[in-house]
């Protein structure tokens, strides 16, 4: 159940596409989106980083550091791709932004993404000063699979006596569950997008979630995700799954008419963005 996933097609297929990354964005500096912006490379705990420090640094005055991990389902991109984006937090907050080059899928399988992140907020926090940053004004934060690694991130430092906690964590489109792939949202999505199409589908993000999990993405485990069957009916009826997991949790104001129109219309746009 645990192989490696050297013969697995799915296997290969995830390397292609991240070729594919590294051959169109990898190497896409983006100055022009943060001017001024210094950005050096360092290793935190054995693990690559980016560091990008504003226009107004000063060895006088600290200021904020906002860590960041991209995303890509774990499995494609890397912090490179996102170099524009990490200048223009820098310049726009003035603050040091750590964007952390994690290792992805299949090589680096659950828990090595988590502990890749957490070793390199630690470092950040213990050693706030030498990169004049205020270790009270730190935050993490990303996007997709980023979000979720902030989330955890996040509570292993508030675990952790040893280091400061921090300010506060940013999750943009945060991927924070896989116990449930038939919530409303993924058949909403299938029936919009048809099967196995759109930029997140059910099937691309069972793909993500198995080669996170095992590094391996063998049919028999696609297919016990996309049916929902690694989770038993016993812990689907818990009082954990329905605190944690349950539709009720959606905030009132996620569900007016209004909002219920912004939706359809972004996913007219969706749809109509390939025609263009």
């Amino acid at each position: 159940m645990h192989s490696s996933g050297g013969d697995d097609p799915s296997v290969r297929t995830i390397e292609g596409v991240k070729a594919a990354f590294r051959w169109t964005l990898e190497d896409a500096v983006m100055d022009h989106l943060g001017p001024g912006v210094t950005r050096l490379e360092g290793t935190f705990n054995g693990t690559k980083v980016y560091i990008y420090q504003p226009p107004a640094m000063s060895t006088e005055r600290l200021v904020p550091g906002f860590i960041y991990f991209h995303g890509g389902g774990l499995a494609l991109g890397s912090a490179k791709i996102f170099d524009g984006l990490a200048r223009k937090i820098s310049s726009r907050l003035n603050a040091v932004v750590i964007n952390v080059d994690y290792d992805t899928t299949p090589k680096n399988k659950f828990p090595g993404p988590i502990n890749q992140c957490y070793a390199a907020t630690k470092w950040l926090l213990l050693n706030a000063r030498d990169y004049g940053v205020d270790f009270r004004r730190v935050a993490v934060g990303g996007d997709s699979a980023g979000g979720y690694l902030s989330a955890a991130v996040s509570q292993l430092i508030y675990d952790d006596e040893m280091v400061p906690n921090l300010k506060l964590q940013v999750l943009v489109y945060p991927w924070t569950q896989c116990f449930d792939f038939h919530f409303p949202s993924y058949q909403e999505y299938t029936k919009t997008f048809e099967i196995g199409k759109g930029l997140v589908c059910r099937e691309a993000m069972v793909l993500f979630c198995t080669m996170h999990a095992w590094g391996t993405a063998r049919p028999d485990l696609v297919q016990m995700l996309m049916e929902n069957r690694h989770i038993g009916p016993s812990f689907k009826k818990s009082t954990l799954y329905q605190e944690t997991l349950g539709h009720d949790l959606l905030p009132d104001a996620y569900r007016s008419a209004a909002l219920t129109k912004v939706r359809l219309h972004l996913i007219r746009e969706m749809k109509n963005f390939g025609k263009r």
